[in-house]
């Protein structure tokens, strides 16, 4: 019996495996805290238990702790569902810490299906031989690994992309090595790499474009964290829409809200604005002029301190200099030469 933990469309990939091994699937649907699914599963009987964590809002810490009384109380195997996350993401090694070894990282069916077959065949990712395989003089420290931005809107059609490209541009203005990642349903890099004149590599999705590097398949995020990026934008597209992941967006290094003064706008606003879970947050506004800002910063009142504004960009991929950026990330400006980074992805065969 596999018990999935999460909203029901969100386990394709289970569905042939367990056809095929003649397995029973049931369902606790989704809830934004692990607490409120507890009762759930503990009325359930399972030989895996397959969660979703997409789905929370809780804090990592939070989430490892029920995760790891569920194993106790159940006596199950758990398989961490967590399409696009980093191995070294927090509340990866919050579960790791506390013995959960399955995961399950590819977004797309095909990778999403062979890494659940390498969970229920006793595979788990080896961190230490992650470790082992590891270059020490290319990597001192994990402080070495780029660090990430998360940016989202408060609603749709706000300026949510031409932000993030502008920030890797800006990034790119200051020396370092940049490069975005579409995490939403926009198919915004693939249009590009349709319609206009770019270079495209269809393996790893990536598409090149006026001398930024957008990447769309979030199941090769593992080998782009690989590369030798400085920094990674991550463009969650709305705030608002279903498929918004929370969790992901939350464990970025530096979170940003792109926000809006209109009267359709400010709905979105005042939602983000209210919710607890957004406090650690930056808020960049669009489209508001010079005389609305003082107002804008007023109403804003605690938050004002980590308020800034956009400038008018008329081609999202030409950078055009906002000294609020300077504010609100201010790296130093440096040379192009970064370090390397190398990173193994190990499967380890339950003895």
């Amino acid at each position: 019996m596999i018990l999935f933990v999460g909203p029901e469309d969100r386990a394709f990939f289970l569905r042939e495996t367990a056809k095929m091994k003649q397995m029973d699937i049931s369902y606790v649907g989704s809830s934004p805290s692990i607490e409120l699914q507890l009762t759930a599963i503990l009325e359930r009987q399972m030989r895996y238990l397959v969660i979703d964590v997409e789905q929370y809002v809780d804090t990592a810490e939070e989430i490892a702790i029920k995760v790891e009384s569920l194993k106790r109380a159940k006596n199950c195997d758990v398989i961490i569902f967590a399409p696009g996350y980093n191995r070294h993401s927090r509340i990866i090694e919050e579960l790791e810490r506390r013995g959960i070894r399955f995961y399950i990282f590819s977004a797309d069916q095909a990778g999403a299906r062979e890494e659940f077959e390498r969970c229920l065949n006793g595979y788990y990712l080896d961190p230490a031989a992650d470790e082992d395989k590891e270059d020490e003089a290319m990597i001192p420290s994990k402080a070495y690994l780029g660090k990430k931005i998360g940016v989202t809107g408060v609603c749709r059609r706000i300026g949510t992309t031409t932000a993030a490209v502008q920030l890797v541009k800006y990034l790119q203005f200051k020396g370092y090595k940049a490069c975005y990642i579409e995490v939403n349903e926009t198919g915004f890099v693939q249009q590009h790499g349709k319609f206009f004149i770019s270079d495209h590599d269809e393996t790893i999705g990536c598409v090149t474009y006026q001398n930024v590097d957008m990447y769309y398949k979030q199941e090769n995020l593992q080998e782009i964290f690989s590369m030798d990026y400085d920094y990674f934008v991550f463009d969650y597209g709305a705030y608002s829409d279903r498929g918004f992941n929370k969790t992901s967006f939350l464990e970025k290094d530096i979170r940003i809200f792109v926000a809006g003064s209109k009267a359709t706008e400010m709905k979105y606003t005042q939602d983000v604005l209210r919710n607890e879970y957004y406090s650690d947050v930056e808020y960049l506004f669009n489209f508001i002029s010079e005389k609305e800002r003082p107002d804008l910063l007023e109403y804003m009142e605690e938050k004002a301190d980590i308020t800034y504004f956009t400038v008018y960009v008329p081609d999202q991929f030409e950078y055009v200099h906002n000294l609020e950026f300077d504010k609100m990330l201010p790296v130093q400006a440096q040379g192009e030469e970064t370090v390397k980074k190398k990173k193994g992805f190990f499967w380890k065969k339950r003895k």
